[in-house]
């Protein structure tokens, strides 16, 4: 008896332990969530301030465009205003050229005229003057050279002033050519440097949708460690609960035997199957088998009573069997919900049919020891989804 006390103590002892070691198991990993989500947040921060600056950077782009389209149209307008300076100045140049011939072909039309008209290309003006035959002669070619002279003297001051002013003109419109000479090449550099800066705009956002890219695979990473995580925690979270609830049904199965606890009411959505018993002399899980040679799962929990002790329905629901089932000896299946069953087995009579429905606390069948039984006593067994699960959570919250 003390050998078993002892036993119990230390299964309750190592049971306590392990709730501790899943305590902190847990608590480390939600740690290691709030560590993940904050790095999740600071990527996703980062992603944002990436993205920002992309289209910053895009929209600076845009505008250095549309800078140089206007700065192209500028160049294409001041070109096409060299090439008319350009004309201008040949122009000028023709006409200056001319003009130059023109004076030069006046002033030796002046000479070759006094010199036919007095048949001697050989004699000069004070000659032609001197040969006259007397003195009204002498004073009419003085006259007629005279007003030769000044007539010449005028057409050469003329074309030589028309001459200054194409000049003129000449050097001004070669003055606006090298202005707009100075004025192409700043616009030239102005281009190439709006040219450079476009370029390193697109580097840089290239490079910043590597970043992003890079940062995306990162977010995906962490949302899916912390989707682990959060899987990790609920898992260990279920196996903490089940180690307590484990220590809580030790103590109060010891309480039973010990005779300290008489009562237990359910505190959970079924209620207790047996009024007055609540020892469970097998519990979920594995086993040996009662008959020896193997290990088994044991689907349910075994509660002792007495044959004949009456069986309570611990959920509202449709009976969907009522018969023997096999190992199961004489049991009742009762439909709770769309996904949750309950067998109630190795009773010695039934009570309900199949089809019927029943309450809560309805009197359904009657304690035995038919089919693989040592002894009579209730099987209790829960299915979710048609697969067993441990009982107890639906029985003690």
């Amino acid at each position: 008896m003390k050998k078993k006390r002892f036993i119990a103590s230390l299964l309750l002892f190592s049971m306590m332990i392990s709730s501790v070691v899943y305590a902190d198991k847990v608590e480390d990993l939600k740690n290691e969530k709030n560590t993940q989500e904050e790095n999740l947040k600071q990527k996703k921060q980062s992603i944002e301030n990436m993205t920002a600056e992309k289209d910053q950077l895009f929209n600076q782009i845009v505008e250095k465009k549309r800078v140089i389209e206007e700065l192209n149209k500028e160049l294409i307008e001041l070109e096409e205003l060299l090439n008319k300076l350009s004309e201008e100045i040949r122009v000028s140049n023709e006409k200056i050229e001319k003009l130059t011939e023109r004076i030069k072909h006046n002033e030796e039309l002046f000479k070759k005229r006094v010199r036919v008209m007095y048949g001697n290309k050989d004699l000069n003006s004070i000659e032609i003057l001197f040969t006259s035959s007397d003195i009204r002669d002498f004073i009419s070619r003085y006259f007629m050279m005279q007003s030769l002279a000044d007539y010449d003297k005028k057409l050469i001051t003329s074309l030589k002033n028309d001459k200054a002013e194409l000049v003129k003109e000449k050097e001004v419109l070669e003055a606006k050519k090298e202005e707009k000479i100075a004025a192409k090449k700043e616009m030239e550099i102005k281009l190439q440097t709006f040219h450079e800066e476009v370029a390193k705009n697109e580097s840089l956002i290239s490079e910043l949708e590597k970043n992003i890219s890079f940062t995306e695979e990162e977010v995906g990473s962490l949302e899916r460690k912390v989707r682990q995580l959060d899987a990790n925690i609920s898992f260990e979270e279920k196996v903490k609960a089940e180690v307590l609830r484990n220590i809580s049904e030790k103590k109060l199965q010891e309480g039973i035997k010990s005779g300290e606890i008489k009562e237990i009411p359910s505190t959970g959505e079924m209620a207790w199957p047996l009024r007055g018993y609540y020892a469970i002399s097998s519990p979920f899980g594995w086993r040996g088998s009662p008959t020896g040679g193997y290990s088994e799962l044991h689907r349910g929990i075994d509660i002792p009573a007495p044959t004949g002790t009456p069986v309570y329905s611990a959920t509202d629901g449709v009976v969907i069997s009522s018969g023997w089932n096999g190992s199961y000896g004489n049991a009742v299946i009762i439909q709770y919900t769309n996904n949750i069953t309950i067998v109630y087995g190795h009773n010695s009579s039934l009570v309900v049919s199949a089809g019927q429905r029943v309450s809560k606390g309805q009197v359904i069948s009657l304690v035995g020891s038919t089919g693989n039984s040592t002894g009579p006593h209730l099987h209790f067994e829960v299915r979710y989804n048609n697969a067993p699960v441990n009982p107890i959570p639906y029985l003690r919250s």
